[in-house]
């Protein structure tokens, strides 16, 4: 397992391309390895598929919030406080990591998704939006919406003084489909 950081400042625009573009890539050990790419601008949240995302990445630099492209082994993560200030970057990647069940947690937490307000969008040709039961939409790149769940690795330390565990760092690692 290994962890990087990295900042941005406000004019590194061509280093962030070049590194969202990399990260986004497929994956040459893995070509058929499913990367997501989850994006909170000052516009939208969506999640896409990475092999047909077209975000604009000159937007995503400028209103970007939080950008995560994942996927079951790594995750690249750019994120801000606010608009106004530079980009950090955190890289987990867990290829070749030995399974270590006490610092690694993985769990699934059920989507937002109102399925009855869903089925009609989807089937007015609204391709992968799904609406959630407040009443916003977001794309999901996955066709079983009904119960789908994202899965979320949680990395856990360890208090030296007492061995009392805690959630040190978390990621996204991919879907689970529901129902279609």
């Amino acid at each position: 397992m290994s962890v990087e950081f990295k900042k941005y400042g406000p004019d590194s625009f061509e280093a962030f391309r070049e590194d969202f573009n990399h990260a986004a890539a497929s994956d040459e050990k893995d070509p058929g390895a499913r990367k997501y790419i989850f994006v909170m601008t000052t516009e939208e949240i969506s999640f896409r598929a990475a092999d047909s995302e077209t975000y604009d990445r000159k937007e995503l630099f400028e209103q970007g919030l939080e950008i995560r492209v994942f996927d079951e082994t790594s995750e690249a993560k750019w994120f801000r406080a606010s608009i106004d200030c530079g980009f950090s970057f955190r890289l987990r990647d867990d290829s070749g990591m030995a399974d270590d069940s006490l610092h690694v947690w993985d769990e699934s937490q059920y989507l937002d998704i109102d399925d009855k307000k869903t089925e009609k969008i989807r089937a007015a040709g609204q391709g992968d939006m799904v609406c959630t039961t407040g009443g916003g939409k977001y794309s999901l790149p996955i066709n079983g919406y009904k119960n789908a769940k994202i899965r979320i690795r949680n990395y856990l330390g360890e208090e030296p003084d007492t061995g009392e565990l805690y959630a040190e760092d978390w990621r996204l690692a991919g879907f689970t489909e529901g129902e279609v």
